[in-house]
């Protein structure tokens, strides 16, 4: 198998699915971790200044660190904006027969289980009484993260007219 050959089997793809679930599975993960970071700031801040060390510089750069976690709530939404406009180039440029689109929707209804499953986990793990201080400074994510079905229905959706909404060119099953 030659350099070129093997450029086409691997630009060549059955379908999203499996990108599809690393969306859901990143925007899990950033959630989470953006929204835990912000509570061990929160708790270290507050343990500092219950302890009688808060001069005013330790007071302020304690809230310049716990504003500075607060900017994750917007991040996310633009690791959001730039996946979805991720899985479309990346599927723009994939070379697939269309009758693969058949087996995309099948795999579909497994996405939106594992998805839910996501979204599930996400709103038990919040819903601990620890993460309470912090929850009203993450809107977008909460929203983000406990709607994962719909954002993987809108990835699929987003993938498959950019895979297979072009114009047939030559793969490796027509030749």
């Amino acid at each position: 198998m030659n350099l070129l050959e093997f450029k086409k089997l691997k630009t060549n793809k059955k379908g999203q699915i499996q990108n599809y679930l690393a969306i859901v599975m990143f925007l899990f993960a950033i959630g989470f971790i953006s929204i835990l970071s912000s509570v061990l700031v929160y708790n270290m801040n507050t343990a500092i200044y219950d302890a009688g060390y808060n001069s005013s510089i330790m007071t302020e750069t304690g809230a310049k660190f716990f504003n500075a976690t607060l900017l994750y709530d917007k991040i996310i939404v633009m690791f959001l904006i730039a996946l979805l406009i991720g899985i479309g180039i990346t599927s723009y440029k994939l070379n697939t027969a269309p009758m693969f689109f058949i087996l995309s929707v099948i795999a579909a209804a497994f996405m939106g289980f594992v998805s839910y499953f996501f979204n599930a986990l996400f709103q038990e793990i919040v819903s601990q009484s620890v993460f309470n201080t912090v929850l009203v400074y993450f809107p977008m994510t909460i929203l983000i993260c406990t709607n994962m079905h719909w954002i993987a229905l809108v990835a699929f959706i987003i993938g498959s007219i950019a895979l297979y909404g072009k114009k047939p060119t030559e793969t490796l099953v027509q030749r």
